[in-house]
């Protein structure tokens, strides 16, 4: 069920059930007890095989036992309902049949099943329902069903097979299995959830780290190019200084707000922004610096 859509295994059923009296069974019916207990077994066999199909991981491991999967099909009661022949042989005790499965549940299976399903991100059951023309009730499930039964030569047992079923009882091994794994699905999603949310987190931490680094790595660069234009600046002549700086002071503006401008453009994230602003006041500074450095040439060439 976890991971992949198990194959039909209704492809032929078979139960048995022993006869009290071999004279009185040489021949049996559709609606004889015996018969209708060899369905029984046939389709308590049936339903466990799909059970323990869905209940794989993607590996092939079981997540739950046979013997849960067969106790909790024990506890399902079984009424066959409308039964009628629809072919008999004179030459063959074989008989063909037809009626109605219900096959009873308690309100829980259900409950149990449609949980386990939305963890899994599937649709109710009751669309799968719908889809194998099934009625459903409180606690039923409810669907035509065609079987054969046959006494064995010696009239010692009844045997009953079925072929198929439209997918009808692959629903009803669908629900059984679904109840039954419902707590192990809950804690697989939630562990799986536990360990996404740690990768986030791990990631998150990794690119913060990262981008802390790239900060830091941006305010030095800007801290040494404040200093190189500081030493340029300082260099040149007082004189020439005092005709610069207005300009200077109006530069130092422009460059601050052209820079904030240019790290709210980068990105949204305030780490990236500070980096983005810290780079590019150390490319003015820099930039600025150089064009300082001409005034030097000037003031010692005066």
């Amino acid at each position: 069920m976890i991971g992949k859509r198990a194959k039909s295994l209704f492809v032929l059923a078979m139960g048995s059930v022993a006869l009290a009296s071999c004279s009185a069974f040489s021949e049996t019916g559709c609606s004889d007890e015996a018969s209708k207990g060899a369905l029984e077994n046939a389709i308590r066999e049936g339903l466990e095989k799909v059970a323990l199909e869905r209940a794989q991981d993607e590996d092939g491991n079981y997540l739950i036992g046979a013997s849960s999967v067969r106790a909790s099909i024990a506890k399902v009661k079984l009424i066959l309902e409308d039964v009628r022949t629809t072919k008999e042989d004179p030459d063959s005790t074989k008989r063909f049949c037809t009626g109605k499965l219900k096959i009873v549940f308690s309100p829980e299976t259900f409950k149990s099943a449609d949980a386990a399903r939305e963890l899994l991100g599937l649709p109710k059951i009751a669309n799968a329902i719908d889809d194998a023309g099934l009625d459903k009730g409180a606690d039923y499930l409810k669907g035509s069903l065609d079987y054969s039964v046959q006494p064995t030569d010696d009239g010692k047992k009844v045997y009953a097979e079925f072929e198929g079923s439209d997918g009808k009882l692959d629903i009803f091994g669908e629900v059984v299995a679904a109840s039954l794994l419902h707590d192990r699905i809950e804690n697989k999603v939630r562990v799986e959830k536990q360990e996404a949310e740690f990768a986030r987190k791990q990631e998150e931490e990794a690119v913060q780290e990262m981008l802390s680094t790239g900060l830091d790595a941006a305010i030095a660069q800007r801290k040494a190019s404040q200093e190189a234009i500081g030493v340029v600046w300082n260099s040149i002549d007082a004189d020439v200084r005092k005709q610069l700086l207005a300009q200077q002071k109006a530069w130092i503006k422009q460059k601050d707000a052209a820079c904030r401008v240019e790290g709210l453009q980068y990105s949204t994230e305030p780490t990236e922004q500070k980096i983005a602003e810290a780079t590019c006041q150390a490319r003015e500074n820099n930039s600025r610096g150089d064009l300082l450095s001409g005034y030097i040439s000037y003031s010692e060439g005066y």
